[in-house]
């Protein structure tokens, strides 16, 4: 009697008797290949399915040299609500083409112990979400040898594939959103630049302001938290320095840095103008709601799996980067400044210009030059 355990077992070659058809019809059944009729497609997935096929991966790895299996290192990642987020798209991105989807965590001094992981693993390439991490492209190269590798962060200048949203073009968006409406005296609330956005943020922010004739006004730095907003701003407050508009690193610190504005007895946008980074679900809920730009990061997400998988099958194509463009979603937490026309000349370093109004922070009050 067989035993019941036996269905496990069914090859390519029972299914190919069983449905009087060649083991070549029924592997490109399986592997959903033209060249069968849909009469006999139709019979043969019935028999796969009565029979409790089961393909054998290894088997299949062999003929193939592919384990379809990706992995995602995360290296010196913060955890948060956008990172579960990032794990999922990838996962679905490689689902839908047939790839499995593997997540490592280390720091840059674990890297080469986690690419030899992978590698015992079999894993076809790797993700690499290093927004700390400043290696070198040979260095890097080094690490991770013939396997395949693409990063996952706007790291211009490199030399790898990579995907990523340009920061600088969304500093400018930020920047230019408050220029237009008559903003010459623009503070920041500057991201931690030991990570790649951020670096890229606060470089750019004086870079614009310069390209535009303005003098960066006041810049104070957080770590990308609720509490470090708040703890930014009132620093940015106690400075003593004028400004009517200030450009935070992200939503987080700008929901902190708004509740400190508040406590000091100031008006968003009446008195002070923000605009901020990353577009998070309660930017739109805030009181006001935030002026904010725009990264689609299951965008990012997805693009990046699919350029690796393209990589994967043409291995000898041109490396190029892939540099997305964000978006400024305008809301109602900017405005122009009380008085004086749009645009005018830019003030000396320190001074307001004349007729327009200013925040004196030392006063938390509202006047007018």
């Amino acid at each position: 009697m067989t035993s019941p355990r036996r269905r496990n077992h069914v090859t390519l070659r029972d299914i190919a008797r069983a449905a009087d058809v060649s083991y070549q019809t029924v592997s490109l059944v399986v592997n959903d290949k033209p060249g069968v009729s849909q009469e006999t497609r139709k019979r043969v997935r019935k028999l796969i399915a009565e029979l409790d096929y089961r393909p054998n991966h290894v088997a299949r790895m062999l003929s193939t040299n592919r384990s379809r299996m990706l992995e995602l290192f995360l290296v010196d990642v913060s955890y948060g609500g956008r990172l579960a987020d990032t794990v999922k798209n990838m996962a679905n991105a490689a689902k839908r083409n047939g790839y499995s989807l593997l997540v490592s965590e280390t720091d840059a001094e674990g890297l080469a112990a986690a690419v030899e992981s992978a590698r015992s693993r079999l894993v076809d390439g790797v993700v690499l979400y290093a927004p700390r991490l400043t290696m070198d492209d040979d260095e890097l190269r080094a690490r991770f040898g013939d396997l395949p590798v693409l990063r996952r962060d706007f790291v211009p200048g490199s030399r790898l594939p990579w995907v990523g949203f340009d920061q600088v073009h969304a500093t400018r968006l930020a920047l230019e959103h408050l220029i237009d409406l008559g903003h010459t005296r623009i503070a920041a609330i500057a991201p931690e630049v030991g990570i790649l956005n951020g670096h890229w943020r606060t470089t750019s922010f004086r870079t614009v302001l310069l390209e535009h004739g303005l003098t960066p006004a006041h810049m104070v730095w957080g770590d990308y938290s609720i509490g470090s907003g708040y703890d930014a701003a009132k620093e940015l407050l106690a400075a003593g320095e004028t400004f009517t508009a200030v450009v935070i690193g992200t939503d987080n610190m700008a929901l902190g840095a708004m509740h400190a504005v508040r406590e000091a007895g100031l008006r968003v946008p009446d008195d002070l103008s923000v605009v901020s980074y990353d577009n998070t679900e309660f930017a739109a809920y805030l009181e006001p709601p935030l002026t904010t730009v725009d990264f689609s990061f299951g965008q990012q997400d997805e693009v990046a799996v699919n350029y690796l998988l393209e990589l994967l099958e043409s291995p000898d194509a041109a490396v190029h980067q892939r540099v997305l463009t964000p978006s400024l979603v305008v809301r109602k937490s900017a405005g122009p400044p009380r008085a004086g026309p749009p645009r005018a000349s830019p003030p000396r370093a320190g001074a307001p210009r004349a007729g327009t109004p200013a925040v004196d922070v030392s006063r938390g009050t509202t006047e007018r030059g």
